[in-house]
């Protein structure tokens, strides 16, 4: 682990911020915003907030529930600018994630403790990670993950380790919960107007209307809209600005006392120019195996890092995100019981064209049309009254469709000639602009079927025992069509497989005092297997679901008088038959050939810890520090195929990609009342870091010797970001303003490294200032 970018500044900044964790201030119920049983902070006693999650599908504390979890409430979403998943996501101890722009300016790839979609493709059918929104899975969208605009948020939970016997759908490697406001019944609104670096502009409405006290709504509507941090310089090429537009409406019903209904339909769409990144002049190996290993880049621009905020595209591209879903949760109390049906149904569609050589050269041209919907039923039975047992059983069903459809062809320039030089270099043969080079169209189609639940024998005051269990059934048809160009006929690959889990879980919890809990869990988690595509005209082959055991150990403590909460939690992960999908050329120097397949590595290996530090140092003073180390690695991967290479390798011993060793993040927030005006003023500074890391499977052959990539791009520096925000706000309004990137700290999270001319291509991050302010009525 190198600490070289560990740079004196954002040092100093972080002992000065001292301590964080990515805990909320406070938080609540989602089911009883603002909940009796929150414990507000009283000056004379000076003790922390009571926080409530709902990670266990029972409204708890935090410190009581044994999983390692990190929550936000809406207090702490607010006040620290939170808005999409970097935001939080940066703040959670062994969570990171990684950015490549190429779905858009808000699509990441997330990584729980080493768990993810590691080298997967475009479409991921199947996530490692559960998303939830008001106990809906979303992750079925047609981007693969969702990465939602925040507004009018209750709460968000992350929660580490598998998470089957809880949630409907499988969540192999942890699972990110957030909860919305629910409509009540008082009569409120809020507008809000933003504005920010790089020409962006914003603004949002709440209205929350009690139609009677047997019916509620509440309303959500939100637009932004931004130049962008990258600006094409290309006259015949689009801009790389964005608009946003994100809108809600909520319903709530009460028939009896004993039933409540709710009801929500939400709406997005994200415009946007094209991929958000600059080139870096290092040409990868897929472009390498084309045009050979002495081909250079081609672009009239500077790279990266010298330049991060221009690019010379020639073609006129988007990239649009659009999606809705429809929630439906219907809860019935009686005699000690929860009966509560989830009905979910969700639609989205993406849409791009962008410049797959990424210069100023019109060679290659690249369209994507990616179309999902997904229904899903959830039924659950709980126990409610306080008795010796509290269980949960649950059956759940899902149905998801998607459709793919990509298209690469030709441009009008099959050759450049070097302005400099006068070198005229061949790119392609000569074909006519549009001739396509090489398409496909593929269907996935997945029925899944599942049993949960989970009993807790409180055995007597301080020993619980819990056991759960989930049986998983998946059904997966595949069918895909592809067309080289070069080539004929038409390749046809389609078949069905299913695959059933048995996933157990027992957690031991012993409660010390009232201030202790002490944990030991074992959980198993599952991801659905799959059929590989077989484009290169072979036989469809299936691909193994991945497993994983989780052992875990873990405190949770409430310290000084309730000044102070500290928790840990110790690891160590067994995960099998991990998905890769592994990109190569059948016939060197043909693009038309490319060939994708998806291997099972044969096992990976993980052990961290990671804590959570929150002290009220005193009244109106709150430092927090979270921290997470993590060593995780390939045990067994001898089949590996790397990009431009068509020879299998063992990466056997190596480190997972996109897995840094340590994640660190401290805050420091101090509120305080502004003399006897009513108002109340808040200062807020933040610090995240993360170690460095390999991009991708590339970076991991080339750290083991297998390959001689150099370190900058394929290797990930680690980087330290400093943000500030302050604040002011009454009953009647709020105005913050905030720095973030204090320190302009030049860094990249992820590499998009597909076919390209000018260089793999990163995504910039830069100094933004921004103010909002919020009126209220």
């Amino acid at each position: 682990m190198r600490m070289n970018n560990f740079v004196i500044k954002p040092l100093a900044a972080a002992i000065a911020l001292s301590i964080s964790v990515d805990v909320a201030i406070a938080a609540e119920s989602n089911e009883v915003q603002g909940a009796a049983m929150e414990k507000k902070v009283e000056s004379k006693n000076l003790e922390l907030e009571t926080i409530v999650v709902t990670s266990q599908r029972r409204v708890q504390t935090l410190q009581e529930v044994p999983i390692s979890v990190t929550a936000f409430s809406s207090e702490a979403l607010e006040k620290g600018g939170i808005v999409e998943a970097r935001d939080y996501l940066s703040q959670t101890p062994n969570v990171s994630f990684s950015e490549d722009g190429g779905a858009g300016s808000r699509s990441v790839n997330i990584s729980v403790r080493g768990v993810s979609n590691v080298g997967l493709g475009e479409v991921v059918t199947a996530n490692s990670i559960g998303f939830y929104i008001d106990e809906l899975n979303v992750g079925s969208v047609s981007t693969g993950t969702i990465n939602p605009q925040l507004q009018d948020m209750q709460r968000i939970e992350v929660l580490r380790g598998p998470q089957g016997t809880y949630f409907g759908r499988n969540s192999l490697g942890g699972a990110l919960n957030i909860s919305t406001k629910l409509p009540d019944e008082e009569l409120y609104g809020e507008v809000s107007v933003n504005a920010a670096s790089f020409g962006t502009l914003g603004g949002e409405g709440i209205f929350n209307l009690p139609i009677s006290d047997k019916l509620m709504m509440r309303a959500v509507y939100s637009y932004n809209e931004s130049d962008g941090e990258v600006e094409n310089i290309n006259p015949d090429g689009s801009d790389l600005g964005y608009e946003h537009t994100s809108g809600r409406i909520a319903l709530r019903a009460l028939p009896t006392d004993e039933l409540t209904i709710d009801l929500s339909v939400t709406y997005t769409n994200e415009d946007e120019g094209g991929d958000i990144t600059v080139p870096t002049g290092v040409i990868n190996l897929d472009s390498q195996s084309i045009f050979g290993s002495d081909f250079k880049a081609i672009d009239e621009l500077p790279s990266y890092p010298q330049n991060d905020s221009k690019v010379n595209r020639n073609l006129v591209e988007l990239n649009d995100n659009e999606f809705s879903i429809v929630n439906l949760r219907v809860a019935y109390d009686f005699d000690g019981f929860e009966f509560k049906s989830i009905t979910g149904l969700i639609d989205s569609s993406t849409s791009r064209a962008f410049d797959l050589d990424s210069t100023s050269v019109d060679a290659l041209r690249r369209f994507n049309e990616y179309e999902a919907t997904s229904f899903s039923q959830e039924l659950r039975l709980q126990s409610t009254a306080v008795q010796e047992f509290d269980w949960t059983v649950g059956l759940f069903y899902a149905e998801d469709d998607i459709e793919q459809f990509n298209s690469i062809q030709a441009g009008a320039d099959t050759s450049y000639t070097n302005p400099n030089t006068g070198e005229v270099i061949g790119l392609l043969p000569p074909i006519p602009a549009g001739f396509r080079i090489n398409e496909n169209n593929r269907v996935f189609k997945t029925e899944s079927i599942a049993l949960f639940g989970e009993t807790v024998w409180h055995m007597n005051e301080q020993w619980d025992l819990t056991l759960g269990a989930r049986y998983t059934q998946d059904d997966v048809k595949n069918e895909a069509f592809d067309r080289f160009a070069f080539e004929s006929p038409v390749l046809d690959s389609k078949g069905d497989v299913s695959f059933n889990d048995f996933s157990p879980k027992v957690v031991v919890k012993y409660t010390a005092s009232d201030d202790l809990n002490i944990y030991a869990s074992v959980s198993q988690g599952y991801k659905s297997g799959g059929i590989d595509f077989s484009n290169d005209g072979s036989e469809a082959s299936n691909f193994k679901p991945e497993e994983l055991s989780s052992y875990e150990i873990g405190f949770k403590s409430s310290l000084l008088d309730s000044r102070v909460n500290l928790s840990a939690a110790l690891f160590y992960l067994d995960w099998t038959n991990l998905q890769v999908q592994s990109n190569f050329l059948r016939v060197p120097g043909d693009i038309s050939s490319a060939v994708e397949k998806t291997l099972n590595a044969a096992e990976v290996s993980a052990t961290g810890v990671e804590f959570e530090l929150t002290a009220l140092l005193s009244e109106g003073l709150i430092a927090s520090f979270s921290g997470g180390y993590l060593n995780s690695e390939f045990d067994s991967f001898d089949n590996a195929i790397i990009k431009g290479t068509t020879t299998p390798v063992s990466l056997s011993g190596e480190s997972l990609p996109n897995t840094p060793e340590l994640t660190l993040s401290g805050s420091l927030d101090y509120t305080y009342p502004v003399g006897d005006s009513g108002m109340e003023g808040f200062v807020r500074a933040e610090w995240n870091y993360r170690d460095e890391s390999a991009s991708n499977l590339e970076a991991v052959a080339s750290n083991a010797g297998l390959l001689d990539l150099p370190a900058f791009p394929y290797q990930i520096d680690s980087y330290n970001v400093v943000n500030l925000r302050v604040g002011l706000r009454n009953d009647n309004f709020r105005i913050n303003a905030y720095v973030e990137n204090l320190f302009d700290e030049q860094y990249y999270t992820g590499t998009g490294d597909g076919f390209g001319l000018s260089g793999i291509r990163v995504k910039p991050h830069s100094t933004v200032l921004g103010v909002k302010f919020t009126y209220m009525m």
